[in-house]
């Protein structure tokens, strides 16, 4: 039989990792008071990586001993630990054959103590002992008592092939995903999580607008506004029925119509049939009728004021309406990183999560835009695709920090992307470049900005920030 020992803090991750590793007979958890709900996060984590609706590890099932120490005393955690040590030989005799201390957690007073009780104590109930070290960002155990003085023929560490997904992330963190059932992500998102599919379906039009964002800025801008005023409530219907105008600004109007056009002919906006109709361009109004098949129809008209003015009249779903408001942006970049996700890079991938605290059943406020886990480390990107009036320079990075907050501040790196140019870029100190007071807010949240210019390319630039060669 193994034993090992871990420190708990809030940092779940490394013993969850390290319990994976190395699979022991036993665990011995040494905490504080405070951080004792840990260890029931961690067993969790430890379910979902295995599967198993029961836990592995229970004191009921006398493999997992927990003892409360004084985090700003080694003597006190060296000392209970060689008392818990003497305790279980008088108790049953009993000796394991490798007892592994684990010192990455807890904090530096704590890691002192594990250390010098199974280094120096002589009354170690086992054969041999063993102390690991996970260090920060990487996926490598250290072996601590591996006698190693040059670098030839040296191998003190071994690597972790575990990568964790995101329900197994957020399980050793204390934090469930909001589903109608948690299973489906035993392997990760797939298709049987609806907003998945619904990225993918989404792909190209996506992809189209983003391509086409400045032609089209202003027009989605406009309809932005007019859906929202709208206060639809898909509570109690799955579609509600719309006539809204939408009066924008802009040059190059025959442009930006054919673009509208195209938008409106993708499949995934009801399968629209548009068939432009002009008439007389001599009359103060230019009207350019559509005949759609499925219930929306769009109906421009041109003025003398270079104002363009599009009539959408239809039936809405409630995914459309989240497209059409700027979830078309999340579904882009999504489906972006999911290149990464094929590639083996990213071990999950996620969009528009909500998730609730598992101690208290209480929900976020806020649903995740985009998740992923990279190398055992979980990553957030926030999508905003519109410039808001309202919005202050730091005010965008409001969602971010409460996000953060939601999770304990458990990423490790953040990302924003947006299309609101007016609020992130410099056009008067320093033209062209992020706003200096946004860069300092955003250093603080542990977040990257994404230039709007940039967004095309999000995946090489996700790659280039995370040092993905």
């Amino acid at each position: 039989m193994n034993l090992l020992i871990s420190l708990i803090s809030d940092q779940t991750i490394p013993n969850v990792l390290c319990i994976d590793y190395y699979k022991p007979d036993a665990l011995l958890m040494v905490a504080t008071e405070r951080m004792k709900p840990k260890i029931e996060f961690m067993i969790g984590g430890l379910k979902k990586i295995y599967e198993f609706q029961n836990s592995i590890y229970s004191e009921e099932k006398g493999n997992l001993w927990i003892i409360s120490v004084n985090p700003e005393s080694p003597a006190d955690v060296e000392g209970k630990i060689e008392e818990w040590f003497k305790d279980l030989k008088n108790r049953s005799g009993e000796k394991f054959d490798e007892v592994i201390a684990n010192i990455t957690g807890g904090n530096k007073i704590m890691a002192l103590g594990l250390y010098n009780a199974v280094k120096l104590t002589k009354n170690l109930p086992a054969k041999k002992y063993k102390i690991a070290y996970i260090p920060i960002r990487t996926n490598k155990i250290v072996d601590l008592t591996e006698n190693c003085y040059g670098t030839d023929k040296c191998e003190p560490s071994v690597n972790i092939d575990r990568r964790l997904n995101i329900s197994q992330y957020f399980a050793s963190n204390g934090i469930g995903i909001v589903a109608k059932d948690d299973s489906i992500f035993n392997d990760g998102f797939n298709e049987s999580y609806p907003q998945f599919k619904l990225a993918i379906d989404t792909k190209e039009i996506s992809k189209f607008i983003m391509q086409n964002y400045d032609s089209l800025n202003n027009f989605l801008s406009s309809l932005f506004h007019e859906l929202k005023k709208l206060e639809i409530n898909f509570n109690n219907n799955k579609h509600h029925l719309i006539d809204i105008h939408c009066i924008f600004k802009g040059d190059n109007r025959e442009q930006v119509l054919k673009l509208i056009e195209e938008l409106f002919n993708f499949r995934y906006l009801s399968d629209f049939s548009i068939t432009p109709v002009s008439k007389d361009y001599k009359n103060p109004k230019v009207n350019i009728s559509v005949d759609i098949t499925e219930p929306i129809s769009v109906h421009n008209t041109i003025g003398h004021n270079k104002s363009t003015e599009v009539q959408i009249k239809g039936e809405i779903k409630k995914h459309q309406f989240e497209f059409l408001t700027g979830g078309w942006l999340e579904r882009f970049c999504f489906n972006e990183l999911k290149e990464l996700k094929h590639q083996e890079i990213f071990n999950d991938l996620g969009i528009n999560v909500k998730v609730r605290n598992l101690s208290t059943g209480m929900e976020a406020e806020n649903e995740f835009d985009v998740l992923f886990t990279y190398n055992n480390n979980l990553y957030m990107v926030e999508c905003k695709s519109l410039n808001q009036a309202h919005d202050s320079e730091t005010d965008i990075l409001y969602k971010i920090s409460a996000l953060q907050a939601d999770l304990g501040r458990l990423t490790t790196k953040s990302f924003l992307a947006s299309t609101a140019s007016d609020n992130i870029i410099d056009k008067k100190n320093h033209p062209g470049e992020i706003k200096e007071s946004l860069l300092k807010r955003a250093k603080l949240l542990n977040c990257s900005i994404i230039k709007p210019d940039n967004l095309i390319n999000i995946k090489e630039e996700i790659k280039r920030e995370l040092r993905i060669i």
